[in-house]
């Protein structure tokens, strides 16, 4: 059975804690959430104005509490509260410029606000499953080309890659020290996640963003890096490899504890020019042209191996780059006919659930 299918059942009626619910993936994942039946309670900084999370957590089976995962005592109060069985923890600064312009913010949130969940979930009895998204970038980049394996050494040259890399040694660190011990053995885990596409995402920074926005407005999208290469994959493919791995920690806590890639297969390794140009097919107004860097040293090529989690999770990209482009412009298409984005979601979630 298919780890959509799976987790489709497991989900119902489990109590779930999403950091970062307010986010543009915490969204998605708290809309997927709520079509699975979960109680969940989401914990996150108040949603930007205009993001897709603001509109549609009227519309959520959940409950969203906003706060800082800096705020120990806010996040513990939430955590307690709530009594989660499994915990999906996706809070942090997830822009890499915004991280290298404001390094101390990026390390207070990626690597204190870690610990401080750690230390939620050592109080929390309930807890049997934790899950710590990070990011591809944790990998030492020699810019060579490498797909990476979860064995490969571990770096970061900007604060963000850096900064995620201290939360896989957190997680490491809290499991060895005080959640698998003989007292309790509960699952640990962490999720290096490749680049994320879906419909709904509102942060111009971000490719698919600014390739609409640039459509919207008849004008040349301006690409950073246009030949930088990236693991692509669909929204939906990621969250349901998270989901699984919350699952699986779930029940066998001992055979899954460890990292995880979670990424496309490997013609989902494009580079930037090549999503511009599938765009086209869509929009044959869709230009580009030569902007300028962020002052941030980007890496010119990454890829993720996903080999482990294949073979061992009952998990497997089911989206291809083509079908993600194909729900990214369907999603775009029904906002400007004036369709809700709940509406929308919901289409897209239970025809891959289903």
């Amino acid at each position: 059975m298919d780890a959509n299918i799976r987790n489709k059942e497991f989900y119902k009626g489990k109590r779930v804690f999403i950091t970062g619910d307010t986010g543009y993936k915490g969204a998605w994942l708290s809309a997927v959430l709520s079509e699975l039946g979960a109680n969940a309670t989401g914990y996150a900084l108040k949603a930007p104005e205009g993001s897709m999370f603001e509109s549609i957590i009227s519309d959520l089976n959940m409950q969203h509490i906003d706060g800082d995962v800096r705020d120990y005592v806010g996040l513990e109060k939430a955590v307690m509260d709530a009594r989660p069985e499994i915990v999906l923890h996706l809070a942090a600064q997830a822009i890499v410029k915004d991280c290298f312009d404001d390094p101390r913010y990026a390390y207070e949130t990626n690597v204190m606000g870690t610990v401080n969940l750690f230390e939620c979930v050592r109080k929390c009895d309930s807890v049997k499953s934790v899950v710590v998204v990070t990011t591809d970038k944790v990998y030492e980049n020699k810019g060579d080309g490498a797909v990476y394996v979860e064995t490969d050494p571990l770096g970061g040259i900007d604060p963000y890659s850096s900064s995620k890399t201290c939360m896989e040694y957190i997680a490491d660190t809290y499991k060895r020290s005080y959640l698998q011990t003989k007292e309790r053995y509960i699952g640990v885990a962490t999720v290096r996640a490749s680049n994320v596409l879906g419909g709904g995402d509102h942060v111009q920074s971000r490719l698919i963003p600014s390739i609409l926005n640039s459509i919207a407005n008849g004008k040349p999208v301006e690409l950073r890096n246009p030949h930088q290469t990236r693991p692509w994959q669909s929204m939906l493919d990621a969250l349901n490899g998270y989901l699984t791995i919350g699952r699986l920690l779930y029940e066998k806590p001992d055979e899954y504890s460890e990292a995880w890639n979670i990424g496309p297969t490997r013609d989902g390794i494009k580079d930037v020019l090549w999503v511009v140009n599938k765009m086209k097919e869509h929009y044959q107004n869709t230009e580009y042209k030569i902007g300028n860097a962020f002052d941030v040293a980007e890496s010119q090529t990454l890829g993720l191996d996903i080999g482990k989690s294949v073979s061992r999770l009952d998990w497997k990209p089911l989206l291809t780059i083509d079908k993600m482009l194909y729900n990214i412009v369907e999603f775009y298409k029904m906002q400007q006919d004036g369709m809700p984005e709940i509406s929308i979601c919901r289409k897209q979630i239970n025809e891959f659930f289903r």
